[in-house]
């Protein structure tokens, strides 16, 4: 029995014992470790020797970080206070020490603190890239000199360093730049393990992924001058919307920059990983930022192959399913390739991963008509949890979770379980929901889907002459489209609030905003902006104003817009594209009032596009692609100024002649704040326009 004291009885009798049988040369504390009355953390088994040994390494490793950045304090305290970093006046001014593969610092294997950078301040609350680029690169240089003062010992840690990888000093920096710029960094991975995994020696197992580095590397060089980006491409050589810029590139004969160059390894690494079975999810998260890369570079063939690759890369590894949905099946192979989840973390981590595969295939795929790589049929999966929960690993049950394959997935957010990225993933589903039916239509039609067949025109005429908007199917989507924004919870709504951007509700909003993007794609194809009572031309024309409000918002805060993702560029263009549309109909009605409103919205348009282009190929293109447009549509026209447009536009300015009640109906259905137009009781009713009044 226990008297209550420590060491208590039992302890010191056990003690006694193992002094007095101990072994030859065997070591004993001379004292005894009472247990009494400690609370037992877990009863799982003890750790193995290896668990143990790589538990000592890691503490070494902490204690030798702990070291360095005590020798970068003392360093930095002897710094003249004249002797700051050099100065930038932006982002895109690239020092003259920097070549195209790095930059040599004094002190190339020394590792600077982990925590250098604030990784979980919010990309909205930054004045803009251009400050907190040159603020990053005054850091990054005062950082490398002060650590060229003094010699570290992790010269002789690292003698193993990759050798393709930049300096760890130049890829911790990128690392970080990563993290605090790019809207999906920290679902991909979870920041604060994966900075302290970078602080370990190349040659230890939870060093990161070489392949995931290197394409680090290559997104890293969007948020930094002191690396070098690809330069932006001749449109006067090369078509804007070319497919294959591989062709155009074959003929340059400049050296790859910093960014093309790490490219290229981490591709390379990652297939030859691949055929060997190493590292698979790594390779994956490495596939994933790759297509970041090449969509934000407009190389549309690699953002095709490399995203879809991704999304079948997760099938093998059971990303795509959750059990009990596997296969009935007696398969010979398992569900997933992939050893269990250790950590709530992995899991969640691994999860996040395959919806942001998904996410980039399905919202480069909006932009073309081709197939896409899964189906939704084969996504049984739960949705990511909270940002929150996943950066303090907490575990959510499955019956507080919703499923990818849920009834009303789109339109009822638990209200434990939402936020911006959430949000993000439904829209991405609605997206994938959309293009499916435009894809399939014409063969389900001729299949006999009951679905797809309208019940208000003869279902004997050829497909291709159908028009959808009365079937069941087209009905049901498009009410999903209308309402889904309207659905989001009070506090997620707005994605910009006092001034601070949300990147990644802001591209959510876009999705299906008063029935944005998807409206679009849902009714171009059967919009006549000269026929009375086209509801669809009304819906496009409401959609196109409302991207337009979008981007005025977001134009009006400090936030930098080049750091939004390439999708919204995207529906920018197809806004104003549907805008050239309708100033097309104004001219041929010759309302001189009209073209001059048109214009100054294409043109406000056209100025966001282009300000995302002075750093981000792809926006670049779109530019000259939506000026095109104009050109072969409208004419050339002399620019008009931003001036003439104010927001917001309550009451727009109608069309005198075609499309004029269409215009009416729109100005009173946004000033009186009528509820939406029902595509199902007006498709088929001429008298509709007419008849709408306040």
């Amino acid at each position: 029995s226990s008297d209550a004291k420590r060491p208590c009885s039992t302890c010191i009798r056990s003690h006694a014992h193992a002094l007095a049988h101990a072994p030859a040369g065997h070591q004993l504390p001379p004292y005894p470790e009472c247990t009494f009355d400690d609370v037992i953390d877990s009863v799982g088994p003890g750790d193995g020797p290896k668990s143990r040994y790589e538990k000592l390494e890691r503490r070494i490793n902490e204690l030798e970080a702990l070291l360095r950045q005590k020798e970068i304090a003392e360093s930095n305290s002897q710094l003249p206070e004249s002797s700051p970093g050099p100065s930038h006046s932006g982002p895109m001014l690239v020092s003259p020490s920097i070549s195209h593969s790095g930059i040599s610092v004094s002190s190339p294997l020394s590792t600077p603190p982990v925590t250098t950078m604030n990784i979980n301040a919010d990309a909205g609350s930054l004045p803009s890239l251009t400050e907190a680029s040159t603020a990053a690169q005054n850091a990054y240089f005062t950082r490398s000199q002060a650590q060229g003062a003094s010699t570290s010992a992790s010269s002789l840690i690292y003698s193993n360093w990759p050798t393709r990888l930049p300096e760890p000093d130049l890829l911790r920096h990128l690392v970080e730049l990563f993290f605090v710029f790019h809207p999906h960094s920290n679902r991909l991975l979870h920041a604060s393990s994966f900075l302290t995994t970078l602080s370990f020696p190349p040659h230890h197992p939870k060093f990161p992924s070489t392949p995931l580095l290197h394409a680090i590397c290559a997104i890293g060089s969007l948020y930094t001058a002191i690396v070098t980006s690809p330069p932006l491409p001749n449109l006067n050589e090369v078509e804007p919307d070319e497919l294959f810029f591989q062709r155009h590139r074959l003929k340059e004969s400049r050296p790859d920059s910093f960014a093309e160059e790490h490219a290229k390894i981490a591709k390379e690494l990652a297939d030859r990983q691949e055929s060997l079975g190493e590292d698979l999810f790594r390779v994956l998260q490495a596939r994933i930022v790759l297509t970041w890369f090449y969509w934000s570079h407009s190389r549309y063939a690699f953002v095709f192959v490399t995203s879809a690759h991704a999304l079948r890369l997760a099938v093998p590894l059971g990303l795509n399913i959750l059990p009990p949905f596997q296969s009935i099946t007696n398969a010979l192979r398992p569900a997933s390739i992939l050893p269990p989840a250790r950590t709530v973390v992995e899991e969640e981590m691994r999860r996040n991963a395959f919806w942001l595969a998904y996410a980039n295939e399905r919202l480069h795929g909006f932009g073309n008509g081709w197939a896409l790589s899964m189906d939704d049929n084969d996504v049984c999966q739960l949705l990511p949890l909270r940002g929150d929960q996943f950066d303090q690993g907490v575990s959510v049950p499955t019956a507080e979770r919703q499923w990818a394959q849920s009834q009303d997935l789109l339109l009822v957010h638990l209200p434990k379980q939402v936020d911006s990225f959430i949000l993000y993933i439904k829209g991405t589903i609605m997206i994938s929901q959309v293009k499916t039916f435009n894809m399939r239509f014409r063969a389900r039609h001729l299949a006999g889907d009951t679905s797809v067949t309208s019940p208000y025109k003869d279902t004997s005429q050829l497909s291709e002459h159908i028009d959808p908007r009365g079937s069941p199917a087209f009905l049901a989507l498009d009410e999903v489209v209308s309402t889904f924004r309207v659905s989001f919870p009070p506090h997620l709504r707005s994605p910009i609030t006092d001034s601070i951007v949300d990147p990644v509700l802001y591209t959510a909003s876009l999705m299906p905003h008063w029935q944005v993007s998807n409206s679009i794609t849902l009714h171009d194809p059967h919009a006549d902006v000269q026929q009375r009572g086209c509801i669809s031309a009304l819906k496009i024309l409401t959609s196109a104003r409302a991207i337009l409000d979008l981007i005025y918002s977001v134009s009006s805060t400090s936030f930098d817009i080049t750091l939004l993702e390439p999708f919204c560029v995207f529906s920018w263009f197809i806004g104003g594209r549907v805008l050239v549309r309708f100033l097309k109909a104004a001219q041929e009605a010759n309302s001189t009032e009209q073209i001059g409103t048109l214009r100054a919205e294409l043109e406000f348009v056209h100025y966001a596009i282009a300000k995302v282009g002075e750093r981000i190929p792809m926006a670049f293109r779109f530019a000259k692609m939506l000026r095109d447009l104009i050109s072969n549509h409208c004419g050339d026209l002399p620019p008009v100024p931003l001036t003439d447009i104010t927001f917001p536009r309550h009451s727009p300015e109608m069309l005198a002649g075609p499309g004029a009640e269409l215009l009416q109906m729109y100005d009173r259905h946004i000033s009186n704040a009528v509820p939406p137009v029902s595509l199902k009781s007006d498709l088929y009713d001429p008298v509709s326009y007419a008849s709408f009044t306040p």
